[in-house]
């Protein structure tokens, strides 16, 4: 018992480290950008958060057609926090998303996004008769799967992420037993390894999971809106 609250104390100070440094990036930038003069280049952190803007704006283009304005700063937002929840491991804590109810949470707020995105832009009669399709008998599956579709997205960004977590607590584990039978062996074995083991499951895994996630809710979404939405120009996403 004593072990699962140590996990838990461990992951909620993630959040809380996560949620403050993705605000404080923001801020920094958002100041940054009032400053700077748009004739200009943008360099460091700006540069950056022109990157990550360019690169959602387009994934985001690509999915949601005309409509890809409104779901952006969402999806940006999103894939920033997993981002640093994911990195967070590297410091030695619990990364966020090793805690179900954050990436349930994750999946539940894009399930919404879901629903009040078809309801607007098809209209709450379509909304309602696609529970229906292709057959009235079909509700109560329709209705289940329509519920599960975020669990599902949220469960599995915490499968990987947790598992993760657990191989590299059982690799800590194994190292310290070297350290303590073979001490020569542990000295030679441990820098060479561990730095490894975080680049494949902290960085490498970490920066795969965030971009699945961000690709699930954009394509989730996008099943969501009229096929005439979904046709991107851009003399119509101007008038938007």
């Amino acid at each position: 018992m004593d072990e699962i609250l140590k996990v838990y104390k461990s992951s909620n100070f993630a959040i809380i480290a996560t949620t403050i440094i993705v605000l404080f990036f923001i801020i920094i930038v958002g100041i940054k950008l009032k400053k700077h003069d748009p004739d200009k280049p943008p360099k460091g952190i700006l540069l950056l958060a022109e990157m990550l803007v360019s690169w959602t704006n387009g994934m985001c283009q690509e999915a949601l057609g005309t409509r890809w304005k409104k779901f952006a700063p969402y999806v940006l937002c999103e894939g920033m926090f997993l981002f640093v929840a994911n990195l967070s491991g590297l410091l030695g804590l619990t990364p966020p998303t090793a805690n179900i109810c954050v990436p349930i949470a994750l999946g539940i707020v894009t399930g919404v996004i879901m629903h009040i995105s078809s309801i607007k832009y098809n209209g709450l009669k379509a909304y309602l008769k696609g529970f229906l399709d292709p057959i009235p008998i079909m509700l109560p599956i329709n209705i289940f799967s329509e519920l599960i579709t975020p669990i599902s997205m949220g469960l599995r960004l915490f499968g990987n992420i947790f598992s993760g977590t657990v191989v590299m607590t059982l690799i800590y584990y194994v190292l310290g037993q070297i350290w303590l039978w073979v001490i020569p062996a542990g000295y030679i074995v441990t820098p060479f390894i561990t730095p490894i083991l975080h680049a494949i499951f902290d960085v490498f895994l970490g920066l795969i999971q965030v971009y699945v996630f961000m690709l699930l809710t954009v394509i989730f979404i996008s099943g969501k809106l009229p096929e005439d939405c979904l046709l991107y120009t851009s003399d119509a996403a101007d008038e938007l």
